[in-house]
């Protein structure tokens, strides 16, 4: 259908339902013509109009998926205009964050406090958590690698008095070597230091440094009995947000992909296909949880993702002061590279093998399915593989682990056994994959912890064989 066409069928719509909406006849149009892209295209842009970001971008993906006609290019490049947006509005909210640090990193103005604001505080009945089951807050960021000790000391104590205002209890900021690429003072939830330049304790109510250790030269510290106990606190920390991080995820990529919220936390780990997730987290012990608490009542489909900080709230520690968001698998074949990404957060970072000839397609895409232990000869597709393209694309292991790092496969994407076990465990089904020729931005990333949940039989489908394009 060209647009001339649509107009016209618009046209006949709105003569004979005159009191109807534009709105009311795009959704018209994509119940009864879902394989044309123009109806998507035009539904996405009324619901960006209209303020409905998520809403928008869930139908330009719909609408991406249909074979190519004349307005594929004006959905793609409509996708990528909202992303853009998306992030700019994203940055802005850290920039006068980023803009203070900065300011006291060179030591050539006076910090003023009051611009920087705190996220607001969950609007779910559990949201203010007893003093009991508060754990230690700790905070990574990278620091400048040629400053003294005495420097480091008044940036980073700038740093916390700048960084949470709000905050009620003591808090670490661990400072690292510098990472390449990644934003200095600025928190990097997931990562991992092996070195540290010191670190602090402060309290935000009494503005008060409760103890501060430095050093020199970048060191592992691992004698420190105030290092240990910060990376010990950290890797905690770590879990937890990655628990919240894989239940909102799967929650809101259910959400785009049914319209609705399931009944309970269990349902996202169903038998094939429908195994959005493993398995469903399950705190850890020092958070005095038996499960994550779960208010579907609370969540708003003009605000879907947003929202899910009060259907899912985190519970022990802060949001992050620069706000998770859905995960996303950005493969960059220029590197051999993956990140799984969380906005700006990098949440995991993994070598990868892609197709040779530029035979591994460029573009976006979502995870279909998952399939633990998928059959084919000689066990090539290793332990786990997650389908992103139906005609016999998809990211799995493989029992050739040499080829990590090189372009040898027909067009699939290979990762070593563990990563696509925890790569599976995270990336529920509608996860968004980017696959670009791109470098990554971050260039170094040391990953946390491994963190996988079990797949099961009833994850498996025996008897299949699959042909995918290993």
């Amino acid at each position: 259908m060209n647009k001339v066409q649509f107009l016209q069928e618009k046209s006949s719509y709105h003569i004979t339902y005159p009191d109807r909406t534009d709105l009311s006849f795009y959704r018209w149009f994509t119940e009864n013509h879902p394989d044309l892209a123009v109806g998507w295209y035009h539904l996405g842009m009324e619901r960006e109009r209209l303020g409905n970001e998520d809403q928008a971008l869930e139908a330009y993906r719909r609408g991406l998926h249909l074979p190519a006609d004349d307005f594929s290019e004006q959905l793609r490049d409509a996708y990528h205009d909202l992303l853009r947006k998306r992030r700019r509005t994203m940055w802005k909210r850290t920039t006068r964050l980023l803009l203070a640090s900065l300011l006291f990193l060179f030591g050539q103005f006076v910090y003023s406090p009051s611009p920087l604001t705190e996220p607001k505080e969950s609007a779910s009945p559990e949201s203010v958590v007893p003093a009991h089951l508060q754990r230690p807050h700790v905070e990574v960021i990278a620091v400048p690698g040629n400053v003294s000790r005495s420097q480091l000391r008044s940036q980073v104590e700038a740093y916390a008095a700048a960084r949470r205002p709000s905050l009620k209890q003591p808090y670490i900021v661990l400072a690292v070597p510098e990472v390449a690429g990644a934003p200095l003072f600025t928190p990097l939830l997931f990562y991992r230091p092996a070195e540290v330049r010191g670190l602090l304790r402060y309290d935000p109510v009494s503005r008060t440094v409760l103890q501060d250790v430095w050093f020199d030269q970048a060191c592992d510290c691992l004698d420190k009995p105030a290092v240990q106990n910060a990376r010990s606190a950290l890797a905690e920390e770590q879990r937890a947000l990655e628990q919240v991080l894989i239940l909102r995820n799967a929650l809101y990529r259910t959400y785009q992909q049914k319209g609705y919220l399931p009944e309970s936390l269990d349902r996202l780990a169903g038998s094939y296909p429908a195994n959005s997730l493993p398995e469903v987290p399950v705190p850890t012990p020092e958070s005095g949880l038996t499960a994550w608490p779960y208010y579907p009542a609370l969540f708003r489909p003009e605000s879907a993702w947003e929202s899910m900080q009060n259907v899912l709230p985190l519970q022990s520690y802060p949001e992050p002061f620069i706000p998770l968001q859905p995960l996303q698998i950005q493969v960059h074949q220029a590197g051999h590279t993956m990140t799984l990404a969380s906005g700006p957060h990098v949440v995991r970072r993994y070598p990868i093998g892609i197709g040779k000839n530029g035979s591994t397609p460029e573009g976006y895409f979502t995870i279909q399915k998952k399939i633990n232990r998928p059959e084919g000869h000689d066990h090539i597709y290793g332990s786990r593989g997650l389908v992103f393209q139906s005609d016999g694309y998809a990211i799995h292991g493989t029992n050739q682990p040499d080829s990590i790092g090189k372009s040898m496969s027909l067009g699939c994407i290979r990762l070593h056994n563990p990563d696509v076990e925890e790569l599976y465990t995270f990336a529920a089904t509608g996860t968004e994959v980017i696959i670009s020729d791109r470098t990554p931005p971050v260039s170094q990333w040391a990953n946390p912890g491994p963190y996988v949940l079990a797949a099961g039989p009833e994850e498996e489908t025996r008897g299949v064989t699959y042909h995918w394009l290993h």
